[in-house]
């Protein structure tokens, strides 16, 4: 059975099948679901780690594995996290679009015309694969 710690900060990016295989690497590195909840909720304790704590920074995730998977595991939640603000923001400009101009919306959305006629090329649900900068690397 999985502990309710790592569940909550697994569930929302990673599959069911995914979970286990990503706790178990974890751990095998010294890592908690509480160090895991802090990075994913405050990135910026990991991010900033090297130039605040210095050489030895990855002692505290883990040693380099350890930092490596936390690394990967922040960029698998942040490109779910942009695959979601991406749907509510296609959402929201199909709405406007609807009832005014895509100049106009562009206007009022500080970018061009293209930029917003865009949005309804590439579907932000368009599964993950695995190339694109903002994705990470299954840990």
């Amino acid at each position: 059975m999985i502990d309710v710690g790592w569940y909550l900060s697994l569930v929302g990016h990673r599959t069911t099948d995914e979970i286990p295989g990503v706790i178990e690497r974890l751990q095998a590195c010294g890592i908690t679901a509480e160090i895991l909840d802090k990075v994913l909720c405050a990135p910026d304790s990991l991010l900033y780690a090297p130039e605040r704590d210095g050489e030895d920074w990855a002692q505290d995730y883990g040693g380099p594995i350890g930092a490596a998977l936390l690394t990967s595991e922040l960029l698998a939640y942040l490109s779910h996290q942009h695959r979601l603000a991406a749907l509510i923001h296609r959402d929201l400009v199909t709405e406007m679009v609807a009832t005014d101009s895509v100049a106009t919306i562009a206007g009022h959305l500080g970018t061009t015309e293209a930029a917003v006629s865009r949005l309804f090329l590439v579907p932000p649900t368009s599964p993950a694969t695995g190339d694109a900068p903002t994705e990470g690397p299954t840990p």
